[in-house]
């Protein structure tokens, strides 16, 4: 009766054995191709282009260096051609003395332009703007 279960023991183990062997050898093979764990020493350099070194060298240059516009903002570049629909309160910080709102993700005070448009009144719910005589409200969306 043992015999029986011993070829099954056995086949069980001859394919456990070759499949620990066919692992090792992936395994050597791989890290023969890789080059093992090799760092990378004082000696060696990395390949840099020339205008990378020059960026990092001259400091005064990351002043000249434009990103472009934030994709997460409103683009408000054309602000001056933009309608009361176009305009978002987004937020409001008052104050006594100096008042500010956030209209299209852009901080403005008393006397400054947006759209074309000069704010007049900031309040603790809306900002009233004049365009040529005319007052428009904005209102603070109070959720």
């Amino acid at each position: 009766m043992s015999k029986d279960k011993d070829p099954k023991k056995r086949i069980e183990l001859t394919v456990t054995g070759i499949g620990v062997v066919i692992l090792i050898f992936l395994v050597t093979s791989h890290m023969s191709k890789s080059g093992g764990s090799k760092g990378v020493s004082k000696d060696e350099s990395y390949h840099t282009s020339e205008s990378a070194m020059m960026a990092v060298s001259e400091p005064e240059s990351w002043d000249k260096l434009r990103w472009g516009r934030d994709p997460f903002l409103p683009d408000t570049s054309n602000m001056q051609e933009q309608g009361m629909e176009d305009l978002a309160l987004n937020g409001i910080i008052p104050d006594k003395q100096n008042p500010y709102a956030i209209i299209n993700n852009e901080v403005v005070k008393l006397g400054d332009k947006v759209g074309g448009m000069t704010v007049i009144e900031i309040n603790e719910n809306n900002v009233v703007l004049d365009e040529n005589g005319q007052h428009h409200t904005l209102e603070l969306n109070l959720y």
